[in-house]
């Protein structure tokens, strides 16, 4: 509780009587002081009484579900059980993992309730409590404010970033299911054409070789199915902040945007989670079956506070994974060098598997290096730069050594980098 004007204003009445009588000397006005006291304490009594009565709810609405990264609008409602209007401050404060604005709303609440709607961003994987909302009820004496904790029950659940229907069909065009017109592949007639030499009798269409007396060929389409694994670290590195996100949290993007983006070509997906060991596996699978298994499974990550064993995730590949397939290795290659694990992983995996390695790089450090000096700390931070610039260089050389492809990209440019690796594999039919 914490006094409004009114409830000063009586306090300072009774100081001030108190004074006068002390200063006039008069036994009769020693005791007018208490009056406005006793006044005080009745009117805060009653108050508090009408607050009880008042029983303030609180019910927060969130996006269901909401994606990661995603901003949107939280709704905080108020409802009491009184007729009147109540004037209510409330203080929002969202669980970790979740940004909005956290400033001082004073609100008036009829008895139909009032709603307060405040943009925030999830920034957090999972399920999620929210804490008591601290509040003050304002008395209708204008004594008081009552503070109050009030409480939410309901539970908030972030879940990965899904592709909506335009970037779904986007994707579609640029990199969907590759036909190529090969002799005698497929069961599809894809055209007819002229016969050439050396066509075998099985293509040779002969209604139409009769109707044009002349010999007619026909193409098959043949579909290409491709298997993607995704291999997602959830060490400790996992957990440095990248822009708005952690890089666990770009991973989790990217790894569930790409599992909508390959299935919807008619290919497999599959997944494997690693730390310091193997955590889970999805063998691939196609179809909505294949993207609701990795996004369950992507749902509930969290980072792991160990050095990661790529090898250990390379292990587990091979023996889960028999058929030939692009192999996703969403990691750190901060420390990559040509006698590291994450080169051995690589060697590890390319008789049978097609992988390359995706990283995020929150800085340009050549664009640091080669910024003009405007202070006596701008060179101290070029050379830092220069140096950096150097060693992520050498591991990139390094990781390429192996044949394997490597994609370091900003934040922003993360996803659109690896759907278009994964379309340039699919076109070159290189799995």
């Amino acid at each position: 509780m914490s006094l409004r004007q009114n409830g000063l204003m009586l306090l300072l009445a009774a100081a001030l009587l108190g004074i006068a009588a002390e200063w006039a000397g008069n036994p009769a006005l020693s005791s007018l002081w208490a009056l406005p006291l006793a006044l005080l304490l009745l009117g805060l009594a009653y108050e508090r009484w009408v607050c009880m009565r008042a029983a303030l709810r609180l019910s927060i609405h969130s996006p269901k579900p909401w994606h990661l990264a995603r901003g949107a609008q939280l709704q905080w409602q108020l409802r009491h059980s009184l007729t009147r209007t109540l004037s209510v401050m409330l203080a929002p404060h969202p669980p970790a993992g979740v940004d909005a604005a956290t400033a001082v709303h004073t609100l008036q609440v009829p008895g139909s309730g009032a709603t307060l709607e405040l943009p925030a961003v999830s920034r957090r994987l999972g399920e999620m409590r929210w804490p008591a909302q601290p509040a003050r009820l304002a008395g209708p004496l204008g004594l008081a404010w009552w503070s109050l904790q009030l409480k939410e029950h309901e539970r908030l659940q972030v879940v990965p970033g899904a592709l909506d229907l335009n970037e779904g069909a986007v994707g579609a065009g640029r990199s969907g299911s590759r036909i190529s017109r090969t002799i005698g592949a497929g069961s599809q007639v894809e055209q007819l054409r002229d016969y050439r030499q050396g066509d075998p009798l099985r293509v040779i269409d002969w209604r139409a070789t009769a109707r044009r007396r002349q010999m007619v060929s026909r193409d098959f389409a043949e579909d290409q199915h491709l298997d993607v694994t995704v291999a997602l670290d959830v060490g400790r590195s996992s957990r440095i902040q990248c822009g708005e996100l952690d890089r666990l949290g770009h991973y989790v993007n990217a790894a569930a945007r790409l599992a909508q983006y390959v299935v919807a070509q008619d290919d497999r997906i599959g997944l494997v989670v690693f730390g310091d060991q193997p955590l889970a596996v999805v063998p691939p699978t196609r179809g909505h079956v294949g993207v609701m298994r990795v996004r369950a499974l992507l749902s509930g990550l969290r980072s792991q506070n160990t050095d990661s064993n790529v090898m250990h995730a390379a292990s587990q590949i091979l023996r889960r994974v028999r058929q030939r397939s692009l192999v996703v290795l969403m990691t750190d290659i901060d420390d990559a060098s040509s006698e590291g694990p994450l080169v051995a992983a690589l060697r590890l995996l390319q008789p049978r598997h097609l992988p390359f390695v995706a990283a995020l790089s929150q800085l340009d450090p050549a664009a640091i290096a080669d910024r003009e000096p405007h202070d006596w700390l701008d060179p101290w931070l070029a050379l830092a730069a220069g140096h950096t610039l150097t060693q992520r260089e050498r591991a990139v050389r390094a990781l390429r050594a192996t044949g394997a492809q490597v994609v370091l990209s900003a934040p922003a440019e993360f996803e659109r980098a690896l759907f278009d690796l994964y379309g340039q594999f699919r076109l070159r039919r290189r799995i």
